[in-house]
């Protein structure tokens, strides 16, 4: 499994404090089947925000790291891009930080955001070459029950990712039903962990995969867990967000 969201890199911001914890969580990812991990530090426009360079070199301590203990997990650079009306003009600069250097990226909008906010920007993204990746919507819109807008992003080239502890409910009733609920409406393209540190929303993908592999059609998880994080790396078109399971023409997910 590929994990494309998490805040592993030590000291940069409020995920792993020291290289210690950030191995500790990189365990946790590779005993739960994950081999790959995107280290996506919180990027504020309006607050000094890192360098790519930054990352670069937080990713490369990192996988020295990794060697030293015997640890055989990629790490991919990124970040975690806060909504801002000045991202079209950073893209243009290049100086927005994509996953693995290519056209996506990680956009972070605050919970509760109004969806307005967003189709003129995303329009300018795309005109600028980037197609953002709708960090944990589930949390964003928790409670949401039209996803018209939803759907017309999704349009404009726009990927959904869902946190794995939302849909696992480890992040409480609210975002588990909403995540169900955007599977059940064939908009989520991807699971990833969001992971902050050894317990509190730690590394892993594995159940929430599970979950999904339950309520879509079959080969759900392995679209949501590794193709299509292999073509946002690749910079390549995604194969179709999975579709939810029939029964009876119903879709099912739990109360």
């Amino acid at each position: 499994m590929l994990d494309l969201h998490s805040h592993v890199l030590p000291g940069l911001d409020d995920g792993a404090p020291d290289m210690e914890q950030a191995l500790a969580m990189c365990r946790l990812a590779l005993d739960d089947g994950v081999r790959l991990m995107a280290a996506t530090p919180h990027w504020y426009p309006a607050r000094d925000p890192l360098t790519m360079g930054e990352i670069s070199r937080a990713v490369g301590a990192l996988r020295v790291a990794l060697a030293s203990a015997g640890l055989p997990l990629e790490l991919v650079a990124g970040a975690e891009v806060a909504l801002d009306p000045d991202l079209p003009r950073l893209a243009k600069e290049g100086v927005l930080p994509t996953l693995g250097g290519g056209p996506y990226f990680l956009l972070e909008c605050p919970l509760h955001t109004s969806p307005r906010l967003l189709p003129d920007l995303i329009y300018s993204l795309r005109l600028a070459g980037l197609r953002p990746i709708l960090a944990h919507a589930e949390r964003t819109w928790a409670g949401t029950e039209n996803w018209d807008w939803l759907q017309g992003l999704v349009g404009q080239g726009c990927l959904v990712q869902v946190t794995a502890a939302s849909l696992t409910g480890k992040l409480g009733s609210a975002p588990r039903k909403t995540a169900e609920a955007l599977l059940s409406l064939g908009l989520v393209n991807l699971l990833a962990s969001d992971a902050h540190s050894v317990n509190w929303r730690p590394p892993g993908l594995s159940q929430a995969a599970a979950v999904a592999e339950r309520l879509c059609e079959a080969g759900a998880a392995e679209v949501l867990t590794r193709l299509t994080p292999q073509a946002v790396l690749a910079g390549e078109e995604p194969p179709p967000a999975p579709q939810p399971a029939r029964r009876r023409g119903l879709f099912f997910w739990r109360k």
